[in-house]
């Protein structure tokens, strides 16, 4: 009976320090996910002294046919990198400025110029997909997409042909468990299971 119970006071001491650890880790790693009544988008992003750091990817769905050859209706990019607020373009033109600033303790948590995606890249700062996510006041954010349509051999069809888009919609973080984390859940969790079934 008594090494069940130093097994259990030993997890749950484990899963504290863990934990504390965790809080004091300079780089944590979040999901978010932007709804709104016509694009969604969902991603992960890794934030280091409240900047989110590269590596990180966005998925969107849902993007409106702008125009009747756009075939565009996802789009997914890389976070682009940021030291204050920075500049990207793509091929029609559409330039978005972000600076990847996030600060979890407030509402919006994107306060600044948001998080800004890109994909294949042609150039310094020159993408031909962009997306950018920001915050417009307490619970309200905004998603652009900007992308030009190429034809067959790369070159840029027309204005007439672009995707460009903005919708209004809520923002959420969701901060991702550590595996060691979990594995002191588990075990815990275990030790207390066992407990339970000697009782």
């Amino acid at each position: 009976m008594q090494a069940r119970i130093l097994i259990a006071v030993v997890a749950f001491l484990l899963l504290v320090t863990g934990l504390a650890s965790r809080a004091t880790a300079s780089t944590i790693t979040y999901d978010f996910t932007f709804t709104s009544g016509g694009m969604d988008a969902t991603g992960t992003i890794s934030v280091l002294d409240g900047v989110a750091q590269s590596g990180s990817i966005i998925n969107v769905t849902g993007v409106p046919l702008e125009a009747n050859s756009s075939t565009l209706i996802s789009a997914a990019g890389s976070l682009l990198p940021a030291s204050g607020a920075t500049d990207a373009r793509n091929r029609d033109g559409d330039v978005i400025t972000y600076d990847n600033v996030v600060t979890v303790a407030n509402d919006p948590v994107l306060s600044g110029n948001g998080l800004g995606f890109g994909s294949d890249p042609y150039g310094p700062s020159n993408y031909n997909t962009l997306i950018n996510v920001w915050g417009n006041s307490p619970g309200s954010y905004t998603l652009f997409i900007g992308e030009a349509q190429l034809d067959p051999n790369g070159n840029v069809v027309g204005d007439a042909q672009y995707v460009y888009h903005m919708d209004s919609g809520s923002f959420t973080l969701t901060p991702v468990p550590e595996p060691a984390a979990l594995s002191l859940l588990a075990l815990g969790g275990l030790a207390m299971l066992r407990r339970r079934k000697s009782a």
